[in-house]
């Protein structure tokens, strides 16, 4: 026998022997009487009620007390009627007469005569050439390169025969005419212009031109 053969006759062995002790068991209860109290337990008569869908009616309530009466609308509103205080009219206020006198003529004051002018000093412009003050000076990087320019400048000549206020109006040949106009124009004295024989301040042109020889 090989043994496979036996592992399973083994189990059978066990099996059966499971089997009879289960059977002893019970042949023993039924004997002792247990069996007989748990049967007649089961047999007992099953309770059956039957459930009512609907609930209790409900206890008798009181009646609902009864509504109040009716109560009367509010008397209509009347405004009670305006009435307007006026005031007295005031007097008219009582006004003092004022006798103002007229006022005095304002004093009339003649302006001084003018002087005449001297019949000597005729109207003259400013001079176009400089009465004092150091010479024009060319460039000398312009006279190196030989090259030429012009400048016009303008000032204010004032009654003294001094210039101020002076600026380049156009140039021409480069910024270095320009510098050197300006210089000469500032640092130059001129005959002021006379208008009815006295030297007044005027604006005044000057075209500087810068030629080689």
């Amino acid at each position: 026998m090989s043994y496979a053969q036996q592992r399973n006759s083994g189990r059978l062995a066990i099996g059966f022997g499971l089997v009879l002790l289960l059977h002893i068991g019970a042949v023993y209860l039924v004997v002792s009487g247990l069996g007989k109290q748990i049967v007649e337990k089961i047999r007992q008569p099953l309770e059956t009620k039957i459930l009512d869908d609907k609930p209790p009616p409900p206890p008798d309530l009181p009646p609902p007390p009864p509504p109040p009466p009716p109560t009367a609308p509010p008397p209509v509103f009347i405004p009670p009627p305006e009435i307007v205080i006026t005031a007295p009219t005031p007097p008219p206020p009582v006004q003092a007469a004022v006798v103002v006198p007229p006022p005095a003529p304002a004093p009339v004051t003649r302006p001084a005569p003018v002087a005449p002018p001297p019949p000597d000093i005729p109207d003259r412009n400013v001079s176009a050439k400089p009465i004092a003050g150091p010479p024009l000076q060319y460039p000398k990087r312009m006279q190196d390169s030989g090259r030429e320019g012009s400048v016009d400048v303008e000032c204010d000549v004032d009654t003294d025969g001094r210039t101020s206020n002076c600026s380049v109006v156009n140039t021409s040949g480069g910024s270095a005419f320009a510098d050197a106009a300006m210089a000469y124009v500032q640092a130059s004295k001129y005959s002021p212009e006379i208008q009815h024989g006295v030297a007044v301040k005027v604006r005044h042109k000057w075209v500087i031109t810068f030629k080689l020889n």
